[in-house]
């Protein structure tokens, strides 16, 4: 015991020997006792903290191998750089920093549901100091009653990484993360296993592997949850090592769902320029399309998709580490990860991730990047009503039916009788009022319900304008494909394809 004592006597006196001559000691508490993300500015410039417990380089590539380096093995603070920005994550609410002296501001940051925290300070020669901030639900917000998720995440995981990133996620807030596994030549952010066995989870917090499929005439495809990989993940010259563009989307939708898995379209119409979304969604082949990504929520396509008669839920992803199609520096109110996040409501618990992922496939969905947004419709009064709330001003909140806005009214609160000669559905949004204090690269804060279907002795939505000018799209996407050099394995598989693309065409055609 005495040669233990001694030990440590020692390890503390070199410990305070290192320690820098005058600098202070600065104790961060996120209260209540929570994670939560921090940024430290010194002269209004910002500073990196000091002492961390490891660090995760992020350099975007096409094969997303970054890996977190830590020093211990439990950490408490992490420094996560990305695009030469850096972050920093309290994972267990507190932290102790050495700083020199000067003027300070600490910013605290957690998901949608809390009001952030700032606080400035001076410290002084070997001063220590400790600087709470409290992060509290903003009125009227339930952070108990939601599940979030961000469907699109690159990031390498092993087995003994989950404690860590589960604590990312905590920080965040953010419940569900699907990690993504995807192909460019050689596999890229790998996942260590799939399925239930492969989840991580605690406290109501998720991690489930899934991976995204690419090819440069098809698009990009997210198989979310599958109990196992489906290869090839990648097809065609762009993204593997063949020719080939085969098994085409639709076939890897249907392997995807035997095993499991939620599927549907990345990007929505961002890139590549061709895809089989008009063709998949038709056919009733997808789940979900990523509607709102890079800090962009694609109304336009949504809506025409939804009058056209094809009912689909998009959700929202973020494509982590592709940070907001470059926006720098980050806006501090996003989430690093989850910047734009797919809702469901119900309480996290240890069946977070398949209650979020019914909820998709039953459209019960609200994406947003800040904003709450829910709509009420009662079918006996035909009454609509939206409301909406956040931490900061919203601009509006109102109601579409059709994608046409019926109703509108500042503050948090609209409603409206909803009239239907015909089917039709109906859906609220909002959004945050700009401030002058706004970095330029904040995206508009708004959040989106997915529909309510309000159907006339069971017919479908039929807005005829919208429904003939998919068609049209799907007819010329598909001349396109019989003149592009897409490559099969044979006759019978270009066969298999065209079939189905024609198949789609006569279902949209019919009116």
């Amino acid at each position: 015991m005495l040669r233990l004592a001694i030990a440590l006597l020692f390890t503390l006196l070199l410990v305070w020997a290192q320690r820098p001559v005058g600098s202070a000691t600065l104790e961060v508490k996120a209260g209540p006792g929570m994670p939560a993300r921090i940024y430290l500015r010194k002269n209004n410039s910002p500073f990196r903290l000091t002492p961390v417990d490891g660090v995760l380089p992020l350099k975007s590539d096409v094969f997303y191998r970054d890996r977190p380096f830590l020093r211990v093995p439990d950490p408490a603070v992490i420094e996560v750089i990305c695009r030469d920005e850096y972050h920093y994550l309290l994972l267990k609410g507190r932290a102790r920093f050495q700083l020199p002296p000067g003027e300070y501001t600490l910013e605290a940051y957690r998901g949608f549901f809390y009001t952030p925290a700032t606080e400035s300070f001076t410290l002084k020669p070997d001063e220590t100091r400790t600087v709470t901030l409290t992060l509290r639900p903003w009125k009227g917000s339930k952070p108990d009653e939601w599940i979030s998720a961000d469907d699109h995440i690159h990031l390498t995981r092993e087995r003994g990484d989950d404690p860590l990133f589960l604590s990312w996620l905590e920080a965040e807030d953010l419940t569900v993360g699907n990690f993504l596994q995807l192909q460019r030549q050689m596999d890229a952010a790998p996942q260590y296993g799939f399925g239930p066995a492969a989840e991580a989870r605690r406290r109501g917090y998720a991690i489930r592997s899934g991976h995204e499929s690419r090819n440069e005439f098809w698009g990009h495809i997210n198989i979310l949850g599958p109990r196992r990989l489906t290869r090839p993940l990648s097809t065609g010259l762009m993204y593997a090592n063949t020719t080939e563009s085969y098994p085409f989307p639709s076939l890897l939708f249907a392997a995807g769902k035997r095993e499991g898995a939620t599927v549907g379209f990345a990007h929505f119409f961002q890139k590549p320029q061709h895809s089989t979304i008009l063709m998949d969604s038709a056919l009733g082949n997808i789940d979900f399309v990523e509607v709102f990504q890079f800090g962009v929520l694609k109304l336009e396509p949504w809506y025409e998709l939804l009058n056209a008669g094809i009912r689909v839920t998009g959700i929202a992803g973020s494509d982590f580490p592709v940070n907001l199609n470059g926006r720098t520096p980050w806006p501090h109110w996003l989430p690093l990860i989850g910047p734009e996040r797919a809702l469901v409501k119900a309480r996290p618990s240890e069946t977070s991730y398949e209650t979020w992922a019914r909820g998709v496939r039953e459209g019960s969905v609200m994406v947003t990047n800040g904003p709450l947004v829910e709509l009420a419709f009662d079918r006996s009064t035909g009454v609509a009503i939206a409301t909406a709330g956040f931490y900061r001003p919203l601009e509006a909140v109102e109601i579409v039916r059709n994608g046409q806005v019926i109703a509108s009214a500042e503050g948090t609160r609209v409603e409206a009788r909803i009239e239907c000669a015909e089917s039709c559905w109906i859906a609220a949004r909002t959004r945050a009022r700009k401030s002058d204090l706004d970095p330029p690269t904040l995206p508009t804060l708004q959040a989106h319900t997915n529909p309510v279907y309000l159907l006339r002795d069971g017919k479908p939505v039929r807005v005829t304008a919208d429904r003939r000018r998919v068609a049209a799209k799907w007819e010329e996407e598909l001349a396109y494909y019989r003149s592009a050099n897409v490559v099969f394995p044979g006759a019978a598989q270009r066969q298999e394809f065209f079939d189905l693309a024609e198949r789609a065409l006569a279902a949209l055609q019919a009116e």
